[in-house]
């Protein structure tokens, strides 16, 4: 008997769409799994995320099968909300080595002139191949149901479809947690352990899916809007009383009160100082700054932002508290009452410049959760209709700003001009660019990291000139990694020494090279030992880096989940973390 293809698309042209509808979500999947998840997990095995990706399409599609047939076309809306999904973790991967949080898709206020320039940057010629497979899907649907609209499943058939499709997706997820559990035996308690531990979000879904990623992110964030147990306060004040810092002396402090001038720099990795491209220093100021005394100098510093970035990083540098290991601390957990350096330092005036909007990842309310009293963004720096301003910019309303600001104060500063993307350059090109060394790419990220040197030695200049100087401890931090060390190596596996970032530290009463281990956490205590802030009772997650010596033994772990807590049950709403210590 033979059957020809017409036949098949008159008399099953449902079944023909759902099968093309999940070969296009399953080919999604596929190139999620080329460009994200082997980068990621290299032993991730075809057989395995294929039946994990095919359990997802399935559930995905299953409204397809549900719906009565007028509706039919609504299975539009998941199809195209999935895609919108897999394209923007690309994009995200190739910046963040990660998968984005849910939570951040409603971040519409985050969507600036250069978030944009950075997902362009981040298209790649396989993505137009995800847009090309949904056009041809959507051909297809109108071929297949141009003369068939009313024809559907009826009754007891849809039914039995419906049920044998969910048997199917549970048989998948049982099987992937038995395997999960045979192999850990001793290790797994039982098959769903599998499901509850979560060490980011491109680990949960390469071994669990994007269906099994979606209820965890939503039973996660339940849970996190409950109120603080007995026992989590117990946890949290057992971990502070074992592992906190306690100390209240002054000792390594400088010996006057002092301004305090933090510096965050935009994607600053550690190599490029005292780095040369055709024997051009390309960080000649901060070079020059590294060798002075008085001064602290640590290379070796782990980034430890998570999805957050640049915000993590304000976040760690002014509470002590890690962020979040998924989603955003600033844009989840902005308004909370948080222990910070500005109150730590009493009685001085707090001020923060940025290059962006105030209003791009929340910082008019994190300035202010923080303890700034005053915030000046793009708005009050002229910046010629640029999109940001130039750290030349930003550097120079701030001279002008602290001459005129009573001492003490503590001011804080973000650069922006070398934030990525790096396929263009914004900068003014240097004999940098005529290097014949290294790709256009590299050569940008030089260029930008020189001028923003530049215009540091600039800023220097102007405090001396201004008497701010002698006066003021100076922090110069990097935010996060960005260009790490492997690829100016054309090494593809990055190790952990190739993400190092900077902290270094003028005017203090030490010479120190730090060569030690340091996160970025333990910046806030370094930067309260320095400035004799130790009344202050919240003396951070992390150590000091003249107390590293004191061997305490820390699980990061623990202190991730302390951290957690700490943040997203509101452990210091009604603490008075202001006083003095007995």
């Amino acid at each position: 008997m033979n059957i020809s293809i017409k036949h098949i698309r008159n008399k099953h042209s449902e079944h023909c769409f759902f099968l093309l509808a999940i070969a296009v979500i399953l080919f999604h999947f596929f190139v999620l799994r080329h460009e994200t998840i082997l980068k990621y997990d290299s032993d991730n095995k075809i057989l395995t995320y294929g039946l994990r990706s095919l359990a997802d399409a399935i559930i995905l599609l299953l409204p397809y099968w549900i719906l009565p047939a007028k509706y039919r076309r609504c299975i539009w809306i998941i199809i195209i909300l999935f895609t919108i999904w897999t394209l923007s973790q690309l994009w995200y991967f190739r910046t963040y080595n990660d998968l984005m949080p849910f939570s951040s898709f409603t971040l519409f206020s985050n969507i600036s002139p250069l978030l944009i320039k950075s997902i362009k940057a981040s298209i790649h010629a396989i993505d137009w191949s995800i847009i090309i497979s949904i056009v041809l899907l959507l051909i297809s649907d109108y071929i297949l149901f141009r003369r068939n609209e009313n024809k559907w499943l009826k009754g007891k058939v849809k039914k039995r479809y419906i049920v044998s499709l969910i048997i199917f997706v549970v048989l998948v997820h049982i099987a992937n947690g038995s395997v999960f559990y045979i192999k850990g035996k001793g290790k797994v308690d039982n098959i769903w352990e599998r499901y509850t531990n979560s060490n980011g979000y491109a680990y949960y879904f390469s071994i669990n899916g994007l269906v099994a990623l979606g209820i965890y992110s939503i039973v996660e964030t339940t849970w996190e809007a409950q109120e603080l147990t007995e026992q989590e306060i117990s946890k949290i004040e057992n971990y502070i009383e074992n592992h906190g810092n306690h100390y209240t002396d002054n000792f390594y402090s400088v010996p006057e009160r002092r301004n305090l001038i933090l510096i965050i720099i935009e994607s600053l990795n550690s190599w490029v100082i005292n780095f040369k491209i055709d024997n051009i220093e390309i960080t000649p100021c901060l070079n020059q700054l590294c060798c002075q005394n008085n001064s602290i100098i640590a290379l070796k510093v782990q980034p430890q932002v998570k999805d957050g970035r640049s915000s993590d990083a304000h976040f760690m540098y002014n509470t002590g508290i890690l962020p979040l290991r998924k989603g955003a601390v600033a844009m989840r957990y902005g308004k909370t009452s948080y222990p910070s350096l500005a109150k730590a330092l009493r009685n001085y005036a707090t001020t923060e410049f940025i290059c962006d909007d105030a209003k791009f990842w929340n910082q008019t309310v994190t300035a202010s959760s923080y303890g700034f009293e005053n915030v000046y963004d793009r708005n009050y720096i002229p910046h010629n209709g640029a999109d940001v301003a130039k750290d030349g910019e930003m550097f120079q309303l701030a001279t002008t700003v602290l001459k005129e600001t009573k001492q003490p104060f503590y001011a804080q500063l973000v650069t922006l001009s070398m934030h990525q993307p790096y396929d263009r350059l914004i900068v003014p090109a240097t004999a940098i660019s005529q290097s014949n060394q290294y790709s256009a790419e590299i050569k940008n990220y030089l260029e930008a990291v020189h001028y923003c040197d530049s215009e540091l030695e600039k800023f220097i200049k102007n405090l001396k000139e201004a008497d701010l100087y002698d006066n003021s401890v100076i922090a110069i931090v990097s935010d996060h990694n960005e260009m790490d060390k492997n690829v100016i190596e054309h090494r593809e596996k990055v190790l952990p020494e190739d993400k190092e970032i900077a902290l270094i530290v003028l005017n203090t009463p030490y010479t120190i090279k730090y060569q030690g281990k340091l996160g970025q956490i333990d910046v806030y205590p370094t930067l309260l030992d320095i400035m004799g802030a130790n009344h202050y009772l919240w003396k951070g997650i992390g150590q000091s880096i003249f107390r590293k010596n004191e061997n305490r033994q820390t699980n990061l772990d623990e202190m991730w989940d302390i951290s957690s807590l700490l943040i997203t049950k509101g452990y210091f709403k009604d603490k008075n973390i202001n006083e003095t210590p007995n």
